[in-house]
C-alpha cells in the first residue's frame, strides 16, 4: 500500500525546491523557443527526479528568460487524495553545468530535484517544460512511469457448492474478483481464471477463462464498469464431473506484473 501525505505537505516540498524564478503562467503564443528532446527519469536510489530539454533558439536570439519544469500526477493511487491539475513541484532549468545540468551552453537545460512522492510509488507523472524568451512562451509536455507495482487479488467471491442440474440444464453461478493496482485501475490489463478439475486435469485445455469490468450483467454478470470488480458468468450441465474444482485467479498489468494467485474451491454434486 502507497502511504498518503497531504496535499499541504507536497506543496511545500515543491516550492522548497524551486530556486529564485519567475513561474509566470503565460500561454504558448508563438514558435520561439522551440522545445524538444524532453527527459525525464527517477533515481530510486535517492528518489530524485532528472529533467531535461533542448532549448531551440534562432541564432543571435537571448537565452530564455524563463525556463522551468512543472510536475502533476498522470494516474496512480496517489490521485485519489492528490489533484492531477495541481502543480505539485517545480524547478528552474539551468545550461550552465549546475544543478543536475551535465554541460554548459549546449542547449540542454536541466534540473534535479527531490521527488514529493514516497519511494516506491506507482502510476505516472507529467512533466510541463515551459520557456519564455522575450515574451514568445513555449510549452512542451512528457510523461514518466514510476516504479511499476504489481496487481493485487483483493477478494474472491463465488460459491463454494454447487449442484449438477438434470440433463438439458444448467446451473448458472457468477464468479468475482476484486482487484486494485497501486498505478490505477487504468494499468489492469485483465483478470482470468483456469479451473483444475476433480480429475487433476485443467478445463478448456488450461486456457484462461476472463473477467470483465464493464458493466454488462446479462453477458458478463458484472454490475458497474470501472469499479475494480471483474466478473463471469459460469454454467455446469449434467456432463460435468462431480467433486472439487480449483479455481486458480491471477492478475496482468500493462507492464507484464502478475499478481499472486488466489485460489477458490467448489464443491460440485
Amino acid at each position: 500500500m502507497v502511504p498518503r501525505i497531504s496535499k499541504v505537505g507536497l506543496l511545500l516540498i515543491a516550492w522548497l525546491l524551486v530556486p529564485a524564478c519567475d513561474f509566470v503562467s503565460v500561454e504558448p503564443t508563438g514558435d520561439v523557443p522551440v522545445l524538444s528532446d524532453m527527459q525525464a527519469s527517477l533515481d530510486d536510489r535517492d528518489n530524485r527526479f532528472y529533467t531535461a530539454v533542448t532549448v531551440n533558439l534562432p541564432d543571435g536570439s537571448r537565452p530564455p528568460d524563463s525556463i522551468w519544469v512543472e510536475l502533476y500526477l498522470a494516474t496512480g493511487k496517489l490521485t485519489d487524495s492528490l489533484p492531477t491539475d495541481s502543480v505539485l513541484a517545480a524547478a528552474a532549468l539551468a545550461d550552465d553545468a549546475t544543478g543536475g545540468d551535465i554541460l554548459p551552453q549546449d542547449e540542454v537545460y536541466a534540473a534535479k530535484f527531490d521527488s514529493p512522492f514516497p519511494p516506491e510509488s506507482g502510476g505516472s507523472v507529467r512533466f510541463e517544460f515551459l520557456a519564455i524568451v522575450a515574451g514568445d512562451t513555449s510549452q512542451e509536455t512528457t510523461t514518466l512511469r514510476l516504479v511499476n507495482l504489481r496487481p493485487v487479488i483483493l477478494m474472491v467471491t463465488a460459491a463454494d457448492s454447487l449442484r449438477l442440474p438434470p440433463e438439458g440444464f444448467f446451473t448458472i453461478d457468477t464468479v468475482r474478483a476484486l482487484v486494485d493496482d497501486p498505478d490505477g485501475l487504468i494499468d489492469i490489463r485483465e483478470v482470468s481464471f483456469t479451473t483444475l478439475k476433480p480429475d487433476s486435469t485443467l478445463s478448456d485445455g488450461g486456457q484462461p477463462i476472463d473477467l470483465a469490468d464493464n458493466g454488462d450483467l446479462d453477458i458478463w454478470g458484472d454490475v458497474t464498469a470501472g469499479d475494480g470488480l471483474y466478473s463471469q458468468i459460469i454454467e455446469l450441465n449434467s456432463d460435468n464431473q462431480p467433486g472439487t474444482y480449483v479455481f486458480r485467479f491471477i492478475a496482468k498489468d500493462f507492464a507484464g506484473a502478475v499478481s499472486d494467485t488466489v485460489f477458490h474451491q467448489v464443491n460440485v454434486q
